[in-house]
């Protein structure tokens, strides 16, 4: 529940508000609200947050937590690396593909001065942007 009022410009944020103002109030005065749903969910959360913590848990909890989220999004995340690298390879073996068939013309590039300046000049911009993090492991 949030503790300062939103914007004023923002409707749907401001009723949202102020059923969770009346939920707060309701909980504190023991008044009778089963004829508003939105207002007995926001009125569960308050009787919820004015409940006095569990003194069991253990002194670590929150790393704990940090811990188990953190080994959900790394599993969620697998699928998406193993595809990201198969990609990866089929876009080298492309390249690899495309620079055989067209040696001659690479070779003619790599002769031009001026391209090889203007490779050199976007190519560099990256390679020093990761040389702290090599110097760093």
């Amino acid at each position: 529940m949030n503790r300062k009022p939103p914007s004023s410009h923002d409707e749907r944020m401001e009723r949202e508000w102020v059923l969770q103002e009346q939920a707060v109030q309701a909980e504190r005065l023991g008044l009778d609200v089963r004829h508003d749903e939105s207002l007995l969910r926001y009125r569960t959360v308050a009787r919820a947050l004015r409940q006095p913590l569990d003194r069991d848990l253990p002194p670590d909890f929150a790393s704990q937590v940090a811990e188990e989220v953190h080994a959900l999004a790394a599993d969620d995340m697998r699928l998406e690396l193993y595809l990201s690298w198969a990609l990866l390879g089929l876009l080298a073996v492309v390249l690899l593909g495309l620079t055989a068939r067209y040696s001659n013309l690479v070779m003619a590039w790599l002769s031009n001065p001026w391209l090889v300046a203007l490779a050199a000049c976007f190519a560099l911009p990256g390679l020093l942007g990761r040389l702290p993090n090599l110097t760093r492991r």
